[in-house]
């Protein structure tokens, strides 16, 4: 299977998406844009996509859910969510059947397509302002749409990819809640010149275009658009999508693009065979370690102008905000991915620390001395990635040097012998070793 999804994402970089390998594990390297949206899609995450405008934030979101989810293109892009001041909830989730309204006086909940789509990209969502992202949080976080005291609970997750420019007059930053809810945010970046010229070339996406399916879809779910007829809009679109995605492939192989696209039992398999992946001994034991350090030590609510002299000065607390218990999720399940994608059979340090920034820098505050510090730095990625890379890896040095001492205090525990834990924990000062002498 995962020789399936590797050629997957090598059509898709090959013919979709022109993006650089900047991604580096081992011997492996791979396009970051390419990669997270093929496991977005499949895990059904949540994805954000960093870039300038024009860089093909959008469009590659769009061709890569309409191949992977077996959508005709022209629905995908229907079911696009438009970032500006002026959306509102009946563009975006239902509206009153005035109708009805008016010859019975009954409220009835007509919904839109957005909310049945198996997937739902939003463009541009720092385009909307606060009130409006705050209407979206419940969506995206559980796929449960709400209108006036009425709600559709769609079954199974929906993927979310959401593109973003860099600032400027008309965007607005991001609420934390609703940043906090996306798994990983990856940079379309710089390209290189003869992938630019590719690019210039034009994209041909007519393999993945049938605007007749895509009206009788429409048409479908709109006459079936009442909540108690949510199962019979999900198995009709499961059934488009299954029988769609073997045109897909009967198309890109007549084309010369050998591609098997993953049926539903597939994904499913998928999904369970990543989850049963565990978790090495080292990556539970840096979590470990790492969670502590970023606490402040004299407060609950982090001020990072209190940092200075602190002797704790030099741990990822003086630089790092927080990391959110969704943020640890989001590691461990596209860490557990990128492990079944490399055929290995547990999740290492390794893959934790690779995908540990682009699970994080979207979504966790950055002391401005940090960011000060990288800000001359040649790279290419922004200063808030760069920054969390050199942060992990200062503190992947830390851990090196405590870990046999961190090792025999856990085997301790684990006889009990609380004694030997008090004399390890008492000889080291990092948070960790201390939260362990208030147990005690």
């Amino acid at each position: 299977m995962q020789e399936k999804i590797y050629k997957l994402y090598e059509s898709i970089a090959c013919y979709l998406y022109f993006g650089d390998e900047t991604l580096y594990l081992d011997d492996n390297a791979f396009d970051p844009v390419t990669l997270f949206g093929v496991l977005t899609l499949l895990l059904d995450g949540k994805e954000l996509i960093f870039g300038g405008y024009g860089s093909g934030k959008t469009t590659s979101s769009e061709r890569m859910a309409s191949l992977i989810k077996g959508l005709p293109l022209e629905f995908v892009q229907s079911t696009t969510i438009h970032g500006h001041p002026e959306q509102t909830e009946e563009k975006l989730k239902a509206v009153i059947d005035l109708g009805i309204l008016q010859k019975e006086g009954r409220e009835v909940i007509r919904w839109k397509i957005i909310p049945y789509s198996p997937v739902v990209i939003i463009d541009e969502i720092n385009r909307l302002p606060v009130g409006k992202q705050n209407m979206i949080l419940n969506e995206v976080d559980r796929n449960i749409w709400s209108y006036r005291g009425e709600t559709l609970i769609i079954k199974g997750p929906k993927a979310f990819l959401a593109t973003i420019n860099y600032h400027d007059t008309g965007t607005t930053k991001l609420i934390p809640p609703l940043c906090d809810r996306f798994d990983v945010a990856v940079e379309t970046g710089s390209l290189h010149p003869l992938r630019k010229r590719a690019i210039r070339r034009g994209v041909d996406d007519n393999l993945l275009r049938e605007s007749s399916l895509s009206k009788e879809m429409i048409s479908f779910i709109l006459s079936h658009n009442h909540t108690g007829e949510a199962q019979t809009v999900n198995e009709y679109i499961e059934n488009v999508s299954e029988e769609f995605k073997e045109e897909i492939e009967r198309r890109l192989q007549h084309n010369g693009i050998d591609v098997d696209i993953p049926r539903k039992e597939e994904i499913s398999e998928i999904k369970r065979e990543i989850s049963q992946i565990e978790i090495s001994e080292d990556a539970e034991l840096f979590l470990d370690y790492l969670g502590q350090e970023v606490y402040c030590q004299y407060s609950t609510v982090k001020e990072f102008s209190r940092c200075h002299g602190c002797h704790y000065c030099n741990y990822v607390c003086s630089d790092l905000y927080s990391i959110s218990n969704r943020a640890e999720q989001s590691l461990i399940k596209y860490s557990k991915a990128l492990a079944w994608l490399l055929k290995e059979d547990e999740l290492t340090l390794e893959h934790l620390i690779t995908i540990f920034p682009y699970a994080l820098w979207h979504r966790a505050s950055i002391s401005d001395r940090k960011i000060g510090e990288i800000r001359q730095i040649e790279k290419r990625c922004s200063d808030s990635f760069h920054s969390l890379v050199e942060l992990i890896s200062e503190a992947r040095k830390r851990w090196d040097e405590q870990r046999d001492d961190l090792l025999e205090l856990y085997f301790a525990l684990k006889e009990g012998n609380l004694k030997r834990v008090k004399e390890i924990s008492e000889r080291q000062h990092h948070p960790l070793f201390k939260a362990f002498l208030r147990d005690l």
